[in-house]
């Protein structure tokens, strides 16, 4: 940081030095593209980081984004026509957080994190049954103990070291949004990954819905093993 507080611009230095000494022959302008990008990129996420570890101490989403998001685009849709909605006279929303914070990045987040506890209550569930990477190290932990024997064999950094990969990614194509406004039509969660042409509405309402259960789901599931000590259906 410098003196008055505000974010170093290091990597924003180092693309303008790039552009100014690469070769302005042969049609030649700054560094490769691919370079270039990766460089942007970098800036992008260096420059956004105290907005972000701001929001994550306040526990809400970044509210000065948002505000920049509403002025600069219109909404992409409303609390009304999001999927994932019930039967129950209206929206239920009974903390307000669609008028806290960005309505659109508070949708990516459930997505983002129903889709995890989905696969996180399968994975617990599927190692206590036995079920697991082959290797002796792996053999007899159980998923409430795995952190700690995980941490112990070093084997939690390779986990942690694609969890970073995986979040740079995302944070590549959701802070862009964030900063300049969101695209018309953007489809939360939606990355174009649908091999089996699965997508419909009533597909996405019942990922949302799976999701939110899951979500519900682990946190019983962990708070029962750790009760009962044993393992799958964790009854004692």
């Amino acid at each position: 940081r410098h003196k008055g507080g505000t974010p170093c611009a290091a990597p924003h230095r180092v693309l303008s030095r790039l552009q100014a000494r690469a070769p302005r022959s042969a049609g030649l302008q700054g560094p490769p593209p691919r370079c270039a990008q990766i460089l942007q990129c970098v800036a992008m996420l260096h420059s956004l980081l105290p907005v972000t570890v701001l929001s994550m101490a306040v526990g809400n989403a970044p509210r000065n984004v948002a505000m920049r998001s509403a002025k600069s685009v219109s909404p992409v849709m409303g609390l009304e026509s999001m999927p994932g909605g019930y039967a129950l006279g209206g929206t239920f929303d009974p903390l307000g957080f669609a008028e806290k914070g960005d309505l659109i990045w508070l949708r990516e987040a459930e997505i983002k994190h129903g889709r995890l506890s989905m696969l996180a209550v399968v994975g617990y569930i599927a190692n206590d049954l036995g079920i697991h990477f082959p290797g002796p190290q792996y053999a007899g932990v159980s998923s409430l103990a795995a952190h700690d024997v995980m941490v112990k064999s070093g084997n939690m950094s390779l986990l942690l070291a694609a969890v970073v990969v995986c979040e740079v990614l995302h944070s590549c194509l959701i802070f862009p949004q964030m900063s300049k406004g969101w695209e018309a039509g953007y489809d939360p969660g939606n990355f174009g990954l649908d091999p089996f042409k699965m997508t419909n509405d009533r597909q996405r309402t019942a990922e949302l819905k799976n999701g939110r259960l899951a979500m519900l789901a682990f946190s019983g599931l962990v708070t029962q093993a750790a009760l009962t000590g044993g393992g799958f259906p964790y009854t004692g």
